[in-house]
């Protein structure tokens, strides 16, 4: 069924008095909602509910990993790093059956926190901050778990932890980065933490020169090729770059010779597990988290968005209603992703975290998570655009994206 006949049909959708044991707990038992649910694809619905009072309008998109022909996986905007696309545009260049905005981005459109697009790492964890982890295997249930970063540089006897991916090395967004950051190596969503010391990997998803500073290493093949001061090194296709500045930079100048094979580790950890990338379709940052095993728990300040001295921000991000992407898990295994329309008066007004995470409880999710929300709360089925952005000048353009793709 094409996306303009899967809108007509949500289009027909009936108001009915009176609340159910499936309403969404928002505002009074006694007010009235409407859902129209479509089946997009095998394995994949949309649900598009109005509920009357606020009033709030949620799209929700249900899929069973296991029916459906394609895969869910995350799109990095325009390939690159640091770039900014819009989610429809991701959806049209990717042909993408259905989908949503995801990660967080600082303003140059670099992701913050965990992203791993078909299993290459490009974007390290905010340490404590939840993440939501699709298994290659669609027989796997997906998972929500806070990670912290556990990757490695070894050059013979000498091993080095690697602070970053894709990202400019001293300057860490959210904070919450690793061995000695200022003023905190705990994650705070107000700040960027710096740190005089770091090593950085540069991946071909970067799509630019690196940045200026330190000293780096180029490898083609798992071999050091070449070496320079000062930065502006190409990622090649067949390789990566290491970046160093302070200690990191004297490692690299002492130990990456040409010829030199570094072990590269891009661990990750999830408590006491180890999680490598390679072995997950998809792995997109969020945050808080807020639903575990079916209760729910708003990780607020442990993931950083209750930040010291940030009493504003706490209200305007966590207790305020804003519009808000969100992501679950059923006990069944199903995945849902969710948009809910926010900052638009007589069209929807909204929920805050704690209204989030009742939502998806609601919608039957086990354990969920926030995505990025406000402006850059997207869904797409198709090549349309089905929820309502709440920015007056329309879509805003976002780091990366979650679909269901052919």
């Amino acid at each position: 069924m094409r996306a303009a006949s899967l809108l007509a049909a949500a289009a027909l959708l009936a108001v009915t008095p009176g609340a159910s044991a499936a309403g969404l707990p928002l505002g009074p038992g006694s007010l009235r909602e409407g859902r129209a649910t479509v089946r997009i694809a095998t394995g994949i619905t949309w649900t598009r509910i109005v509920r009357s009072g606020g009033p709030w309008r949620v799209n929700v998109l249900t899929v069973n990993r296991a029916a459906i022909a394609g895969r869910v996986g995350a799109v990095l905007s325009n390939g690159r790093a640091i770039a900014r696309e819009r989610t429809s545009s991701m959806a049209r260049r990717t042909r993408a059956i259905a989908g949503v905005n995801a990660g967080f981005f600082n303003g140059g459109g670099n992701p913050v926190g965990a992203l791993s697009v078909r299993g290459r790492l490009v974007s390290e964890p905010v340490a404590g901050r939840s993440a939501l982890l699709l298994p290659r295997s669609p027989q796997e249930r997906p998972q929500i778990a806070p990670l912290r970063f556990a990757g490695s540089v070894s050059i013979g006897e000498r091993t080095r932890l690697l602070d970053g991916v894709d990202r400019t090395p001293g300057l860490v967004p959210a904070c919450g980065g690793r061995g000695g950051d200022r003023p905190t190596e705990l994650p705070n969503a107000t700040a960027t933490c710096t740190d005089r010391s770091e090593l950085v990997m540069f991946t071909r998803s970067y799509g630019a020169p690196t940045p200026a500073g330190g000293f780096e290493a180029t490898l083609r093949g798992g071999a050091v090729t070449s070496r320079r001061p000062g930065g502006g090194s190409r990622v090649p296709r067949d390789g990566y770059v290491l970046a160093g500045s302070g200690d990191a930079a004297r490692f690299l100048r002492e130990e990456a010779i040409a010829g030199a094979r570094p072990d590269l580790r891009l661990t990750l950890r999830a408590g006491a597990r180890t999680i490598d990338p390679a072995g997950y379709e998809a792995i997109v940052s969020g945050g808080p988290r807020l639903l575990r095993n079916g209760m729910v728990r708003v990780g607020s300040l442990a993931e950083g968005f209750a930040p010291p001295g940030g009493s504003s921000f706490f209200s305007a991000f966590v207790i305020a209603r804003n519009p808000r992407t969100l992501a679950g898990v059923r006990a069944d295994g199903r995945l849902l992703l969710a948009t809910i329309d926010g900052r638009r008066r007589g069209w929807s007004a909204g929920v805050s975290l704690i209204e989030a995470a009742r939502v998806m409880r609601a919608l039957g999710a086990r354990d969920a998570l926030n995505l990025d929300g406000g402006g850059s709360t997207t869904m797409t089925v198709g090549r349309r655009v089905v929820n309502r952005p709440s920015d007056r000048a329309g879509e805003r353009a976002v780091s990366d994206g979650l679909f269901v793709l052919p």
